[in-house]
């Protein structure tokens, strides 16, 4: 019930403007029914629980005991009083192991549920001891594949080797494994076969917490805190001073927007941002990425909330930043495609072609025919 209620609440702009305020009501009111009728099934079976059967045994059995005792002169109507009285001090024990009886099964339940999540064991090597000097942003793949546990290879057989400062933007249709690509340089996933290299040392040899902190991966979907905006920029280096975090926002051109708000960089957004628009939230995220200075920058289409002159301004901003720094674009925008070193071209998880945009559209049909659409 809980769980509906809130995925509900957080996509309560999706329902409204699907009108189904009713039916999500309807669905409440069913799980709430479910947890009523759940509720008399355990007063039932806590009716039946065999401690309350034996403590009113107890009592009739203890009173009629001492009648015939009173009955036969051995002890007076004062100890009758007095036996029964004590009789009753095992009321509260009682009524005290229902409760707790209830408490235990409820517990129970719920430390399965998280047990299990405890539980849970990752593959994923954080390797404390592995490498962790500082990264030049030289990114190598070396016949790489991977695939999820319960399903088909999503990247088979990518080769190629990306050189520190350059530009690399990643084309292809949906589904064509360019975002499992991206994320396999950081270790968000482990390659199933093959290697990533980065400055010729396989990642997985590198400290996992070094090796991430030092890649940035601005995503589609950007997830802020609900906390203010300067903490939010500053996530990924809680020590930075406030002019760090300006000069940071001031390259995403975030600055101007902030400086709108009545608190300006002190101002809380809501959860997940949602008080702020898409573009503002990317500025952000942009932000948060430049003031790490990360050796390694992914864009995972991060500017696709953007209109077009903002995007220009971020064009200009992501190319100041990009300098002395590898970055990855996945992009489907013409504007990003074109300036960079290398593109590569995914189709159904693996390299359809590689060059430069020039080379491409001479010699990759695949790749004219995306620039043309």
């Amino acid at each position: 019930m809980n769980t509906h209620l809130s995925e509900s609440l957080d996509g309560v702009e999706v329902m409204k403007g699907a009108a189904q305020e009713g039916s999500e009501v309807d669905r409440f009111v069913s799980n709430a029914r479910r947890v009523r009728d759940a509720f008399v099934r355990q007063g039932d079976l806590e009716g039946k629980y065999i401690a309350m059967l034996i403590l009113g045994m107890a009592y009739a059995g203890g009173l009629v005991h001492a009648l015939l005792l009173f009955r036969a002169g051995t002890i007076d109507l004062g100890a009758v009083v007095g036996y029964f009285g004590l009789l009753r001090l095992l009321e509260f024990p009682t009524f005290t192991s229902t409760w707790a009886y209830s408490l235990i099964s409820s517990g129970f339940s719920s430390s399965r549920r998280i047990l299990e999540l405890i539980n849970s064991e990752t593959y994923l090597d954080q390797n404390a001891s592995g490498l962790t000097s500082n990264m030049r942003g030289e990114v190598e793949f070396r016949g790489v594949s991977f695939a999820y546990p319960s399903g088909e290879p999503v990247v088979q057989d990518i080769s190629f080797k990306i050189k520190q400062g350059q530009t690399v933007a990643i084309v292809g249709q949906t589904g064509a494994g360019k975002t499992s690509l991206a994320k396999l340089i950081n270790r968000t996933y482990d390659v199933t076969a093959g290697q990533v290299l980065i400055d010729g040392v396989d990642a997985r040899e590198w400290n996992l917490a070094a090796l991430r902190s030092q890649i940035s991966i601005i995503e589609q979907d950007i997830f802020l805190f609900s906390r203010s905006l300067s903490n939010n920029i500053a996530f990924g280096k809680p020590d930075a001073t406030r002019e760090e975090v300006i000069a940071a926002s001031v390259a995403s051109q975030a600055h101007d927007f902030i400086q709108g708000f009545d608190q300006q960089y002190d101002t809380v957004v809501g959860e997940r941002g949602v008080t702020l628009s898409g573009g503002q939230r990317q500025r952000i995220a942009l932000a948060r990425a430049f003031l790490t200075d990360p050796r390694i920058l992914v864009l995972d289409d991060s500017t696709s909330a953007i209109d077009s002159a903002t995007e220009d301004k971020i064009q200009r901003a992501i190319s100041n930043a990009a300098r002395g720094r590898t970055t990855f674009i996945i992009t489907h925008r013409l504007s990003q495609i074109r300036w960079a070193d290398l593109i590569i071209v995914m189709r159904k998880g693996r390299i359809a072609a590689i060059g430069t945009h020039d080379e491409l559209m001479k010699t990759s049909e695949a790749y004219s025919r995306i620039f043309r659409e």
